[in-house]
């Protein structure tokens, strides 16, 4: 048995620069393919220069309660949540829904609305349980969560709308117009809900 077997994930990507083995091995103990689905909220700048950071952290998480998804919680980051689904399907329906339940429990019209911002992506991935995820659909759902979707708005990569295939009924998808494309360096779909 290589010593290769004996590494924590943070060692095997230190030891990949040197040694190709550690990618395998990273990939063999790692490796996964699955749907992502990463949710921003709308104005945490806002509500921290206004009411302080722990108010905002605070509403932050009684959105993320609300939204209340329910692929595997990978990770939080600020305002930010990482969940992984093995179906790309209920990834992309869990996605949808939690605009409505985030809706039902902050109406738009409250003291401070809250709305969410989904980019969702499938491909191979590396997943540490309850820690973190790696992969270059990670990163087109993050971009897509945290910097281009609007509130309300889903976001989806090519390679997820590819994989899903049907749409659910009264759900559409079109391109992301082509000056948000060069906001996010990659080709996305907005997705519609007409449900």
């Amino acid at each position: 048995m290589s010593d290769l077997a004996f590494l924590d994930f943070d060692q095997l990507v230190a030891r990949a620069v040197t040694d190709p083995g550690a990618e395998a091995e990273a990939q063999r103990r790692f490796g996964t393919t699955a749907a992502i689905v990463v949710v921003d909220f709308t104005g945490m700048v806002r509500r921290t220069d206004e009411r302080g950071i722990v108010y905002a952290l605070g509403r932050a998480r009684q959105a993320a309660a609300a939204l209340a998804l329910t692929g595997t919680r990978v990770k939080r980051v600020a305002d930010t949540l990482f969940a992984v689904y093995d179906s790309p399907q209920r990834a992309l329906v869990d996605a949808l829904d939690a605009h409505a339940r985030l809706r039902a429990a902050i109406p738009p019209d409250s003291e401070d609305p809250i709305q969410a911002c989904i980019g969702v992506g499938y491909g191979p991935m590396l997943l540490i349980a309850g820690e973190d995820v790696f992969g270059p659909e990670v990163n087109r759902a993050f971009v897509l969560g945290e910097d281009v979707a609007g509130g309300g708005e889903t976001l989806v990569t090519s390679a997820f709308l590819e994989t899903v295939g049907d749409l659910p009924a009264d759900v559409g998808a079109f391109r992301g117009p082509a000056e948000r494309e060069k906001e996010s360096g990659f080709p996305f779909f907005v997705v519609g809900d007409y449900r």
